[in-house]
């Protein structure tokens, strides 16, 4: 399955709308640096327990996560980065 890396916020790019595209059952979602900033917008067709976000930049951000989405460190997206294929980047 797919680890789908956000890293830009959907107020300036299109990169979680592309990544929702193609984001099919057993995908998972990583936001990171800007890209937490959609964890108040996402799309319907990505599952909560799909979602994850780096705890480090929600915390940076001064954010309040309100969902049940996962917060991982850097471990864990190591981790993540190990188990999932392919690992795909969206920035654009």
């Amino acid at each position: 399955m797919t680890l789908h890396i956000v890293s830009k916020s959907p107020g300036y790019s299109n990169a979680l709308m592309d990544c929702a595209d193609s984001f099919v059952e057993g995908d998972i979602l990583l936001l990171i640096e800007d890209g937490v900033y959609a964890l108040s917008s996402l799309p319907e067709n990505i599952p909560v327990q799909a979602v994850h976000y780096l705890k480090a930049d929600v915390n940076a951000r001064g954010i309040v996560v309100t969902m049940e989405y996962q917060g991982i460190d850097d471990t864990r997206w190591v981790e993540l980065c190990c188990q999932q294929n392919p690992v795909v980047s969206w920035f654009k």
